[in-house]
């Protein structure tokens, strides 16, 4: 009787919490869904590579469930526009573009290789090429990113315009590369004769030279554009406010110690990324970059 006696109180107080449980578990409910479209840089597997870290860690930190939506350059901004995502990671160009239409309001800046959160765009030639002169390059076989790229075309082309060549009438001819890995196609082709001359992302020349794939003595460069922001985080016009800003403090606290889980293994998330963190920019930051898009005759400005 005794020990019927002393397992009462017990049996009562697991019952007790676990009732407690369930009511916490029922009011709590299933996390918001909410999905974050990433600009596919060189193919849709190196962005899954790259972001899905990162896509964990914003999930952690804000108590939300995020699903990272791979998105092609050129079906951005329809995909936006149609509401298939709340928060955008898109370089800059694209934000400005995203942000004159829909009101897309600007996170936070990604920090990245010598110049942080800014990077710029060269032009080149192959050393011993004799070319080595920015004027030089009228009339030869020239290579440009990604029309949508703002320094692999964008930035370049207004270099030219501003330095008195006209793209469309003074090169000889000039491509885009197609498929995969486009910026370093450009790299690749003047270093092994495909193109006379091309553009070239800053960031590019760096990062492969550091991975030992070419080294600076390999080419010249005829002249630089100047620094414009990178990429960029930004969210909808209508996504809940508290919600924003929950993502940009947890991007701006990122940390290269900050690891979250991907199929049972602990990854650094800046390290995954490539990135050395977040910057807040302003909206005024990216003026650079709408001046370009306006020499150059590129929309949201475009004048037929």
């Amino acid at each position: 009787m005794t020990r019927t006696f002393l397992r009462f109180p017990l049996l009562l107080l697991s019952l007790v919490f676990l009732l407690t449980t369930m009511t916490a578990c029922k009011e709590k409910g299933p996390r918001q869904v909410v999905k974050i479209g990433y600009m596919n840089c060189n193919n849709e597997q190196e962005t899954k590579h790259r972001f899905l870290p990162l896509t964990r860690y914003l999930s952690d930190k804000v108590g939300v469930e995020f699903v990272m939506v791979p998105v092609d350059t050129h079906d951005f901004e329809k995909r936006f526009q149609a509401g298939e995502f709340a928060f955008t990671h898109t370089n800059s160009y694209l934000y400005i573009l995203l942000r004159e239409r829909y009101q897309l309001q600007l996170l936070a800046s990604e920090k990245r290789g010598n110049f942080g959160s800014r990077s710029g765009g060269a032009i080149i030639a192959r050393k011993g090429s004799g070319i080595t002169e920015l004027s030089q390059i009228k009339g030869k076989r020239f290579a440009f990113g990604p029309m949508l790229a703002p320094t692999g075309y964008l930035a370049e082309y207004d270099l030219m315009l501003r330095s008195g060549i006209d793209p469309e009438k003074d090169l000889g001819t000039y491509t885009i590369p197609s498929g995969s890995f486009k910026h370093e196609k450009l790299i690749y082709g003047v270093l092994f004769g495909q193109y006379d001359v091309s553009a070239a992302t800053l960031l590019d020349l760096e990062t492969m030279t550091k991975e030992g794939k070419i080294s600076a003595d390999d080419f010249t460069i005829l002249a630089q554009t100047p620094l414009i922001p990178y990429c960029t985080f930004g969210a909808a016009a209508k996504t809940d406010p508290s919600l924003v800003a929950k993502v940009r403090k947890a991007l701006l606290e990122l940390k290269p110690m900050d690891t979250a889980e991907v199929d049972g293994e602990n990854l650094k998330v800046l390290k995954a990324a490539w990135i050395d963190g977040y910057e807040e920019l302003t909206d005024k930051d990216y003026d650079p970059v709408r001046e370009m898009a306006k020499r150059v005759n590129m929309p949201p400005y475009q004048k037929f």
